[in-house]
């Protein structure tokens, strides 16, 4: 016979004897052997109060000793041997379960009411086995909820509850961290009732989404607000980062909104170098100021980078293709050399570098000619390296402008007799021409018609053998063509150039008079080489750069890993509410 099916006869003889004696009571009390019921009742309970503390006999205690099963008996002996109770409670207890009218059920009261002081999920435990043996301590459904607590085989959770208690919610959240399959009205339960560090369990392991937390609503606000910085931090009003005193948003949206962060004391960190970055301030740079070691990953190698170009490295083939960032690259490459390379930032930055050495030698003609066929020749290198085959995007449009360049130069410098020279720069514009259209290799549109203009001025030109004019008279003044500071440029370069230049600058001014009166008139103006061929191209680009101006991250969790306690805190809100069903149906019942 298993130990199981001995506790139940123990218990069938327990009953049965129960039965016996009160039919012997009833006999009894109808023959005047015995008081009325009630009377009995009465003067039992005014002895007991009279002496509360009397300590039950063997003979009183031994009978109900006898009856119950020896595995009650046992679990009963370890219990109170858990919750530290004095040597005597035993026996005390079920002294007074035997003047019960039913011992079984009192006994089941006052063990699960002492069970209640003790930690739910051990307590659960022995109250278990108590049902085990036989006590009646839980309905089918209280004790299948507790075994499954016990043995972690859980059912679903309902999907569509009438009332959450606390065995819905940790159905839901065994869900959770298994197949995280539930609906949103339960995630979000979880989201606002589990122990936040659980919640960052969820969150971390990417099962709980933003989709959630948006319908919240009400609720406590503090959490709110911090599930909403891990999930969707660009939720958060500027007052509610501020309330979460999550400093690193509150600098990222003062950089998206075009403000400075200042720099705190001790150097830069990542927020006060990105604004400085931004604003041009490459001393920032400087190993001085900015620990590198402080940075995040993706910031600090391009700290790293930056700070080899400036001291003349080069530009790598990576940072060579982000356009957002070629405004702060051309900012660190060294004043003075050759931009050679072949990546887009490489043609981008040597064409506005070829433009600014033009700008060189139309100022170095006016005011210092004896440099100026100097600054030619490294106006050429930098033109000729950036020629290449290439007919398409960076590397096309730098060839076409080195090209302009080019044959603008050798124009102003050929001497008297060089045709070949001049023929040599028609044919620069020429090739592109010959190609087609873009699809073919050549340019389309506006660009083309300007080139054709650019190449016939200068058969124009070669034809009458002018090949030293002035070919754009507001370049020779140093302002950009068709600007309407022709006129500051030329007041500045009087007062800087000798005597014998003045000639030239007043030559140019009369040249930009006279087209201006010829186009107020409506007539034909002369013709100008009217350069860059593609000014766009030379402008730098305003792409934003995800290093520099990141959008919004997730906020990093706060709370440290859950430990074992919270993992378990809804396992033990689970026996919590178990052992309260049974203590209070027995308390009842009692």
């Amino acid at each position: 016979m298993t130990t199981e099916s001995a506790a139940s006869a123990d218990v069938e003889e327990l009953k049965r004897a129960e039965r016996e004696r009160r039919e012997q009571r009833r006999l009894a009390r109808e023959s005047g052997a015995s008081a009325p019921l009630r009377a009995r009742r009465r003067a039992h309970e005014e002895n007991v109060s009279a002496e509360p503390t009397r300590a039950a006999s063997p003979v009183e205690s031994a009978p109900l000793t006898a009856r119950l099963p020896d595995r009650v008996m046992q679990v009963l002996s370890r219990m109170l041997e858990e919750t530290g109770a004095e040597s005597t409670f035993l026996q005390d207890m079920l002294a007074r379960a035997s003047v019960r009218s039913d011992p079984l059920r009192a006994v089941a009261a006052e063990a699960v009411g002492r069970l209640s002081q003790m930690e739910p999920l051990p307590a659960l435990g022995f109250i278990l086995d108590l049902a085990g043996g036989g006590l009646p301590v839980l309905t089918d459904e209280e004790r299948s909820r507790a075994e499954g607590l016990r043995s972690g085989r859980l059912p679903a959770p309902r999907t569509e509850p009438d009332s959450v208690d606390a065995w819905q919610l940790h159905l839901e959240a065994r869900e959770a961290h298994g197949r995280a399959v539930l609906s949103a009205v339960a995630w979000q339960r979880l989201a606002g009732r589990l122990p936040l560090p659980v919640v960052d369990d969820l969150i971390d392991r990417g099962v709980l989404r933003k989709e959630v937390i948006a319908p919240m609503g009400v609720g406590e606000e503090s959490r709110l607000n911090y599930l909403t910085a891990r999930l969707e931090p660009m939720r958060l009003s500027d007052a509610e980062v501020d309330e979460l005193e999550w400093r690193g948003e509150a600098d990222r949206r003062t950089l998206e909104a075009g403000g400075e962060v200042g720099a705190p004391d001790g150097g830069h960190d990542e927020w006060s170098l990105r604004s400085a970055l931004l604003n041009g301030n490459v001393s920032a740079l400087d190993p001085a100021v900015v620990n590198v070691g402080d940075l995040p990953l993706d910031l600090a190698s391009l700290v790293t980078s930056l700070q080899r170009i400036r001291q003349g490295g080069p530009v790598d083939g990576r940072l060579g293709r982000d356009w957002s960032l070629f405004g702060l690259l051309e900012d660190c490459v060294p004043d003075g050399r050759l931009v050679s390379g072949t990546t887009p930032f490489h043609y981008w930055a040597g064409t506005r570098r070829l433009y600014r050495l033009l700008d060189d030698v139309h100022w170095a003609m006016a005011c210092e000619p004896d440099q100026a066929e100097h600054v030619v020749r490294v106006a050429l290198q930098q033109a000729a390296v950036l020629r290449n085959n290439e007919s398409w995007g960076a590397a096309g449009k730098a060839d076409r402008e080195a090209r302009v360049v080019q044959a603008y130069l050798m124009f102003l410098y050929a001497r008297s007799g060089e045709r070949d020279r001049l023929d040599q720069a028609v044919g620069l514009l020429e090739d592109v021409l010959k190609r087609g259209g873009r699809r073919r290799g050549g340019v389309d549109g506006r660009q083309r018609h300007r080139l054709r203009s650019l190449s016939e001025l200068l058969q124009f030109l070669r034809l009458k053998s002018k090949p030293r004019d002035v070919l754009n008279p507001y370049l020779a003044l140093s302002v950009e063509h068709g600007s309407a500071e022709w006129g500051q440029g030329w007041r500045d370069l009087r007062r800087q150039v000798p005597a014998e230049q003045l000639e030239y600058i007043n030559g140019a001014k009369d040249r930009i008079r006279r087209s201006e009166t010829a186009r107020r008139l409506g007539e034909e103006a002369e013709p100008l080489y009217d350069i860059p061929l593609n000014e766009g191209f030379l402008w730098v680009p305003d792409d934003r750069s995800d290093l520099l101006q990141p959008g919004p991250q997730p906020m990093t969790r706060r709370t440290a890993p859950s430990n074992d306690q919270e993992k378990s805190w809804t396992a033990t809100r689970a026996a919590r509410e178990i052992i309260d069903r049974s203590a209070g149906r027995l308390r009842n019942d009692h």
